[in-house]
């Protein structure tokens, strides 16, 4: 298996722009609304955004805090952080830092509460960097983790060796693809306690641009052409398949986002 690319490495500011696209998609909306309903933020509190990306969530719990509270956003790609301060702009209480998640610039007990969406996945040394996060929240603070084990899919195809290969590819973009299997009892170990697992599934039944899977084709095909003997070739003929299964009124995509909350002890 070959090294998985480092954050800043996928999130130049072209692949940066196809994520926000596909992160406004009405799917990946709705599951963001699902997301920050469980977290729940309340009016005056301080709140950390990890891996922030196009701060669409920023925005989100700037929202839930209101102008007496503040919201931190962090990440480490400079693309993603351009897009993030222009959408938050006009929110004086929204600040943001280029940070790794290892070793975030914020004091003890600095917030009240913290998300995560897709982020510790891409963290080679996952309990030192939940030992951070957990540094960072007071006792009593709040942490919500998102994260997908691409296992979980379940993407119609007229090729289903070729569709497996793909996404077995595709988890090779980073270094714990199937981290929700153990992510509760890192965060135990880490400092959390009463750490509680929900279920947000994402589901496409027809081939529409404009929805999660379509917009994702075309990160897992660049990813996936040239890897492990997928050639160019073969990830335009699945691109094609799929539209074909459409076209007959079976496409179907369903993936499972596991969404971890944990109280600081």
């Amino acid at each position: 298996m070959s090294t998985a690319p480092t954050a800043q490495e996928q999130f130049d500011e072209r692949a940066s722009g196809a994520l926000t696209a596909v992160y406004l998609t009405p799917d990946v909306v709705a599951q963001r609304d699902k997301v920050l309903a469980l977290l729940a933020p309340r009016e005056g509190e301080r709140a950390l955004d990890i891996g922030c990306g196009p701060g669409l969530t920023t925005e989100s719990l700037a929202q839930g805090v209101g102008t007496r509270g503040r919201v931190r956003g962090v990440d480490i790609a400079p693309a993603m952080l351009s897009i993030a301060r222009r959408r938050c702009a006009s929110l004086p209480q929204v600040s943001f830092e280029l940070a790794d998640v290892a070793r975030l610039p914020y004091a003890d007990a600095s917030f009240d509460v913290a998300l995560a969406s897709q982020v510790y996945e891409y963290v080679e040394d996952i309990d030192g960097a939940l030992r951070e996060l957990a540094r960072v929240i007071r006792p009593g603070g709040r942490a919500l983790l998102v994260d997908t084990d691409w296992e979980s899919a379940v993407w119609a195809s007229h090729d289903d060796v070729r569709m497996r290969r793909v996404i077995e590819t595709w988890n090779e973009h980073i270094p714990h693809p199937q981290l929700p299997r153990t992510l509760k009892r890192r965060m135990t170990q880490a400092g959390f306690d009463d750490v509680r697992v929900e279920v947000v599934p994402l589901l496409n039944v027809a081939y529409d641009p404009n929805t999660y899977s379509v917009g994702m084709m075309q990160m897992l095909g660049n990813f996936a052409a040239g890897r492990n003997g997928l050639t160019a070739a073969d990830i335009s003929t699945w691109k094609d398949d799929a539209r074909a299964i459409g076209a007959e009124g079976d496409y179907f995509f369903s993936l499972n986002r596991f969404v971890f909350i944990g109280v600081r002890r």
